[in-house]
């Protein structure tokens, strides 16, 4: 028994109909409120200073990058994602310094180890430095505040973390020169 198909003619999509030229089709407009002379970004950013301020942090203005802020002798920014107000970034930037390409290797390797075990933390390297970053995402800037204190424990156990393995790496180093 042989089975056959039976072929399908594709029917041509109908032809839109051209409005009458006497009729503009009619126009979209975006509507955006705002308060004359507040980004919507700028409203979040009071809210998350205020935040983060009635969690004992001075905040400060960083032009062009968001906010900064102190932490157990460590330098912490808040950088703003433009046009996403959920999206946060807290980045610890220029924790561990790198002078030469072997270090640099070894700086990748240790970033990777620390990448692998590490709760929301991501570091990476930039130009001649090690940063650590937590990025997350949030309703509210009231409930990222919240998670700051949590965060910046996540980043400083990377920190603690990727030297450990900075100065094994080191040791190593130096015993096989030896």
């Amino acid at each position: 028994m042989t089975k056959t198909r039976a072929k399908t003619t594709k029917k041509a999509p109908p032809a839109e109909a051209e409005p009458p030229a006497d009729k503009a089709p009619p126009k979209t407009t975006e509507l955006k409120v705002r308060r004359p002379n507040a980004p919507a970004r700028a409203r979040g950013a009071d809210l998350l200073g205020a935040a983060l301020e009635a969690q004992g942090f001075t905040v400060q203005d960083e032009p062009g990058l968001g906010r900064r802020f102190a932490f157990e002798g460590g330098t912490y920014y808040l950088v703003s994602a433009e046009g996403d107000d959920t999206f946060y970034h807290l980045l610890y930037p220029n924790f561990w310094e790198l002078e030469s390409d072997d270090e640099y290797v070894r700086a990748l390797y240790a970033c990777d180890t620390v990448n692998r075990e590490a709760k929301l933390v991501k570091l990476h390297t930039a130009e001649n430095d090690v940063w650590a970053g937590v990025e997350a995402l949030h309703d509210t800037p009231a409930a990222f505040a919240a998670q700051v204190p949590r965060y910046l424990s996540y980043l400083q156990e990377s920190v603690r973390a990727f030297r450990d393995v900075m100065l094994a790496a080191a040791e190593e180093l130096a015993e096989a020169e030896a």
